[in-house]
C-alpha cells in the first residue's frame, strides 16, 4: 500500500514560501553530496561522540532520488499547514529547532554503540514526522486529498489529518516493534513525532498559534467548532461600529420591538461601545423593503472603524473580503467566499448586519436560491430585529412562490406599527393577496422551498 498526501483544506493564513525554500535547500544539498554518496560532514554519525553541526546538517542529506522525492512531497503536504498557521520565520525556526533536537536525542542515545548499525542517518523524515504530529495537534479534523495505491489499483481518497497521521504513526510503531525497537528509520520517525507532538502542544498552550478552536484538545473535549468555548478573542466583545448595511436597513433594525428585545453582540467588534445596542433612534420613512422586481441593487455603505484586531487572522481576512465584495455590488462572489470559509470552520456565522447585507445583495439581484437560506437564517438567529427581513420573505412567498400561508405566518410575526405608512401599505397588500390565494384554493406545499 502506498498512501501519499497531496493537498489539504486546512486554512492557510500565510503563503508557504519558506517550505519551498526548504525543498530547494534539500535539492541543492542532494546535488552537493553527489546524490547522497558523499555524506561526510552531513551524516548524523552514531557511536562517535556528540557533533552539534551534524544535528542540523543531517536533516538535509538524502540517499538517492526516490528518498529525496518522497520526503519533499511529504514536506510540502505537512509544511504548508504548519507554515500556513505560523508564518515563515516562526516556521523556519521551529523546523530547525526540531531537526537539532531530534539529531541531538538520536546521537546521544547512540553514544555507547561503537559498532552501530547503521553507522549514521540522514534525511528530512524526522522533521517531517514532527510536522505531521503538529498537524494532528493543530488541524485534526481538516482533510487531506491523498493518492492511494492498493496493489494495482490507484485512487484518490480524502482522509482527516487525524486519520492519516494515525495510519502513518501506527505503521511506524509496528515496524519499530518488528525490529525490536532498535535504531532504524521507524524509530527516527517516531522520535520526530514525539518531538513534534510536544512542540505542537507547547505552541498551542502558549497561544502562539491560532487554531480557531479546531485543535486536538477541542476535539478530545468534544468542544471543537463551538465559539462559546473560545477564550482568546470573543469574551469581552462589544459593539464598536456598524458592519456593512444600508442606512435604511440600519434604521429599520436598530429599533427593537416592544414584544421581544433579544440582542446578540457582534463577534466581529471589540473595544469600547459607542452606542448601546438597545438605543432607540428616530425612524424616517426609509424602512420600506425594496421591491423584489427592482432591477437596480442598492449601494451599500461601508463603515470605516471595524475593530477587528482580535478576530483570527484568516477569519478577519475573509470577512473584510466579503464586505469589500458587497460594497462593490458583487454578492455572488461574497457568498462564494462565505461558503468556502464555512467548509473550513463551520462555527463561523456572519453576524447581524453582515448577514443582512449579504442576504439583501442577493435579494436585490433576484438570486433567491442564495438569498432565501440567508434570510431564514437571519430570522431564526435575530428575533426582535427581523421585521424587515420577514416582510421580504412574505413578499417572495406570496408574489413568487404562491405560498400564501407561509407569507401570512411571516406577517403575523411582525409589528407593522413600527413601519412607515408606505411599508404598512405593502404589508396590507401582501396579506390581502395571500388571503385571496387561499380563498382561490391555491395548493401550498409547506416547508422551505430551497
Amino acid at each position: 500500500m502506498i498512501l501519499i498526501p497531496l493537498s489539504t483544506d486546512a486554512p492557510i493564513y500565510h503563503w508557504p514560501w519558506m517550505t519551498l525554500v526548504l525543498i530547494a535547500v534539500n535539492v541543492v544539498t542532494f546535488l552537493l553530496t553527489g546524490r547522497g554518496e558523499q555524506p561526510d560532514g552531513w551524516l548524523l554519525t552514531f557511536g562517535q561522540g556528540l557533533h552539534p553541526l551534524e544535528w542540523l546538517a543531517n536533516n538535509f542529506l538524502h540517499f538517492g532520488i526516490l528518498h529525496l522525492i518522497g520526503n519533499m512531497i511529504f514536506l510540502w503536504s505537512f509544511g504548508i499547514v504548519v507554515e500556513g498557521k505560523l508564518g515563515w520565520w516562526r516556521y523556519l525556526l521551529l523546523y530547525l529547532l526540531i531537526g537539532i533536537a531530534g539529531g541531538a536525542l538520536v546521537q546521544a542515545a547512540m553514544l555507547g554503540q561503537h559498532a552501530a548499525e547503521p553507522p549514521g542517518s540522514g534525511g528530512a523524515s524526522l522533521c517531517i514526522y514532527a510536522l505531521l504530529a503538529i498537524c494532528i495537534v493543530w488541524a485534526p479534523k481538516n482533510e487531506m486529498d491523498c493518492f492511494l495505491l492498493l496493489g494495482y489499483r490507484a485512487m484518490m481518497v480524502e482522509l482527516s489529518i487525524l486519520t492519516l497521521g494515525g495510519i502513518y504513526v501506527t505503521l511506524q510503531v509496528l515496524e519499530a516493534w518488528w525490529d525490536g525497537f532498535h535504531i532504524s528509520s521507524a524509530m527516527l520517525h517516531l522520535t520526530g513525532a514525539v518531538v513534534g507532538l510536544g512542540a505542537g502542544f507547547a505552541l498551542l498552550r502558549l497561544r502562539l498559534v491560532d487554531c480557531e478552536n479546531w485543535d486536538l484538545i477541542a476535539v478530545w473535549n468534544n468542544t471543537y467548532g463551538d465559539p462559546s468555548k473560545l477564550s482568546t478573542w470573543h469574551e469581552h466583545v462589544t459593539i464598536k461600529s456598524e458592519p456593512i448595511g444600508t442606512i435604511e436597513e440600519v434604521e429599520a433594525t436598530s429599533k427593537p420591538k416592544k414584544r421581544r428585545t433579544i440582542f446578540r453582540p457582534s463577534i466581529y467588534q471589540t473595544g469600547g461601545s459607542t452606542r448601546p445596542p438597545n438605543d432607540r433612534r428616530t425612524k424616517d420613512n426609509h424602512d420600506e423593503p425594496p421591491n423584489v422586481g427592482s432591477d437596480r441593487p442598492r449601494v451599500e455603505s461601508l463603515a470605516t472603524d471595524r475593530g477587528l484586531n482580535e478576530l483570527p487572522a484568516a477569519t478577519r481576512k475573509v470577512l473584510l473580503r466579503i464586505r469589500e465584495l458587497l460594497k462593490q455590488g458583487k454578492p455572488q462572489a461574497a457568498l462564494a467566499e462565505y461558503r468556502k470559509r464555512l467548509r473550513v470552520i463551520d462555527h463561523w456565522p456572519l453576524e447581524l448586519l453582515d448577514l443582512q447585507a449579504l442576504a439583501n445583495g442577493l435579494y436585490q439581484l433576484k438570486l433567491l436560491d442564495g438569498a432565501l437560506p440567508l434570510m431564514h437564517e437571519f430570522v431564526d438567529r435575530f428575533p426582535g430585529r427581523d421585521d424587515v427581513m420577514r416582510v421580504k420573505l412574505a413578499t417572495v412567498y406570496c408574489d413568487l412562490q404562491q405560498r400564501p400561508r407561509a407569507a401570512i405566518r411571516q406577517l403575523d410575526a411582525i409589528d407593522a406599527d413600527d413601519f412607515s405608512e408606505a411599508v404598512q401599505q405593502q404589508v396590507a397588500r401582501i396579506r390581502q393577496k395571500a388571503e385571496q390565494l387561499i380563498a382561490d384554493g391555491v395548493l401550498e406545499l409547506d416547508g422551505k422551498s430551497w
